[in-house]
């Protein structure tokens, strides 16, 4: 008997929500996590309306949107001029906004959904280091944190640890991408601006600044590095806002800063015999516009949802692989193509090219054009963006 029916590695916000999900279809969970303890950060803060609409599925939506921001629109500014607006209340959605809350909230709002749940057993302090098949079940096995080992057994394996997988490396899956392609600089401070729940971006000869509402009266700012920084090195980032923007955080109080690398990495399969890659273990892009976290959510629903037919045997194991394969890619790659333009928007220097980019970016928002800025943005144009758009063509394509 294997000891559940889908094994989850790693519980950051998409394992959660691939436990959840799994869960919530009538299968028995395992989650095992390395860390001992939730790790308290702020990393992603983005998350989309097609996310939420799976949320919905879980029934989390509201618990989300009452302990986030939702921000609805955004303005864009040159150095000394206003470029234009981006404004969401268009959107074909019941969701007609990008949540803006903390990773940490995020997590701790479904931690508390995944120890409610009782068809999910969660285990901390399990670091996973070995995955392989044996006698028609996936079976994983590594070391306590406390010390010890482990060895567990399931029907289907959802992989989300992160973009170092031990499951991924284990299995043999290439990593193809990029290091350290670009550096960035952020921070969260009280928010004095009196701007709301507004989002503001700034694309200046200097440097691009980008400023998002957070919960609680506090706003984030993140701007590009010429090399990497580390956090509160020299006040770089209250100098930066000054320059580059006109921000002045000097006396603000500062909540938290975190320098970091942007990566771009693609496995070379996300599916490979009983096991499903989601999220970071997947795919690694620039966190500009929550690119990647949104599409990591995408994964796990896709991927709890294919595991169910796989159990039940109602789809055969080729087809269900090829599918997951091909529509998982081809959301990652153009949330990636998205996410680095989106980053490049910022990055160029000198006052020719800023002002060319600038002069661009003041047509792009004046003219109807613009709605595909928005939709991309939102995510509500990314391919196979949630099971509830999807979910006829792929029954079509698995012929169920």
């Amino acid at each position: 008997m294997a000891d559940a029916g889908i094994l989850v590695v790693g519980a950051g916000p998409v394992g959660m929500l691939a436990a959840l999900l799994s869960a919530q279809q009538g299968l028995s969970v395992l989650l095992l996590e390395r860390s001992a303890v939730r790790q308290v950060q702020s990393r992603a803060i983005g998350i989309t309306p097609p996310s939420l609409e799976i949320f919905r599925r879980i029934g989390l939506p509201e618990a989300f949107i009452e302990r986030g921001v939702a921000v609805r629109g955004s303005e864009i500014y040159g150095r000394r001029m206003r470029l234009g607006r981006i404004d969401f209340s268009g959107l074909k959605s019941d969701f007609r906004f990008v949540l803006s809350i903390p990773q940490h909230r995020t997590e701790f709002l479904l931690e508390e959904a995944v120890l409610a749940h009782p068809s999910i057993r969660f285990l901390r302090g399990h670091h996973v280091t070995d995955c392989s098949e044996e006698e028609g079940h996936i079976a994983v096995s590594g070391n306590l944190v406390e010390a010890g080992k482990f060895h567990f057994t399931g029907e289907y394996v959802l992989a989300c640890d992160g973009g170092k997988s031990t499951v991924r490396e284990n299995l043999g899956i290439p990593f193809d991408g990029v290091p350290n392609q670009y550096t960035f600089l952020m921070g969260d401070f009280e928010d004095t601006t009196g701007w709301g729940k507004q989002a503001r971006f700034y694309f200046t000869a200097r440097g691009s600044v980008e400023s998002f509402p957070l919960p609680d009266g506090k706003r984030r700012y993140v701007v590009r590095t010429p090399f990497f920084i580390k956090e509160y090195e020299n006040d770089y980032l209250r100098t930066e806002l000054l320059l580059r923007a006109g921000i002045d955080v000097g006396g603000v109080r500062q909540f938290w800063e975190s320098g970091f690398n942007v990566h771009r990495f693609m496995a070379r399969t996300f599916c490979k015999g009983r096991v499903f890659l989601c999220g970071d273990s997947a795919h690694l892009m620039s966190p500009i516009g929550g690119q990647n976290m949104n599409t990591g959510f995408a994964d796990a629903e896709l991927a709890v949802w294919l595991s169910k037919l796989l159990i039940e045997k109602r789809a055969p194991h080729h087809l269900v692989s090829r599918l997951y394969d091909r529509v998982r890619k081809r959301a990652a790659h153009a949330a990636s193509r998205r996410a680095r333009c989106l980053m490049l928007a910022g990055t160029f220097g000198g006052r020719l090219w800023s002002a060319i980019r600038n002069v661009a970016i003041f047509l792009f928002l004046h003219f109807p054009i613009r709605r595909v800025l928005v939709q991309s943005i939102s995510m509500q144009s990314i391919p196979f963006r949630n099971l509830e758009n999807c979910q006829k063509r792929f029954e079509k394509g698995l012929k169920l």
